[in-house]
């Protein structure tokens, strides 16, 4: 409402003057046109995709993203407990150096499952320490229990 109280203000004295035309056909002579760009769009290298092509573009790809992470969160789970249970599994019998090394083992394997998932993004970098951290605690115990503890 005000564009049109000041558009009424304005003197239309350089507007073309013809009978019969309206206010509205009079104000849109005083319309400037936004600039051409020389060039069509596929030449400046614009790809032009429909709303609905990219809606169904991106949710296709977000299921496969989803699929992806939910597949590496499941490999570090399953690893942390392989670790674990192996870890549980040494403190009810006895334990040499070797189960240990056995154990170190599954730990560097979940490690570097934890660390990958952190370089893609499919982790936190906090998470992916807070597990580390986990894991070798469990190690750690396990080692102070037994009385295999090294300085």
């Amino acid at each position: 409402m005000a564009l049109i109280n000041a558009l009424s203000s304005l003197s239309l004295a350089s507007a073309p003057r013809t009978s019969g035309v309206g206010f509205k056909k009079s104000v849109a002579s005083f319309v400037v046109s936004p600039p051409k760009v020389s060039g069509s769009a596929s030449a400046r290298g614009v790809l032009h995709i429909s709303c609905k092509q990219n809606k169904k573009a991106r949710a296709l790809q977000s299921v496969q993203e989803r699929l992806y992470n939910k597949a590496r969160k499941s490999e570090i789970t399953t690893r942390m407990k392989k670790v674990f249970v192996k870890a549980s599994a040494l403190k009810e019998g006895a334990c040499t150096e070797e189960d240990i090394g056995a154990l170190e083992t599954l730990i560097s394997e979940a490690t570097k499952a934890v660390d990958k998932a952190v370089a893609k993004g499919v982790l936190h970098k906090n998470t992916g320490a807070r597990r580390k951290a986990r894991m070798s605690k469990y190690k750690h115990e396990l080692r102070k229990e037994k009385g295999l503890m090294t300085a």
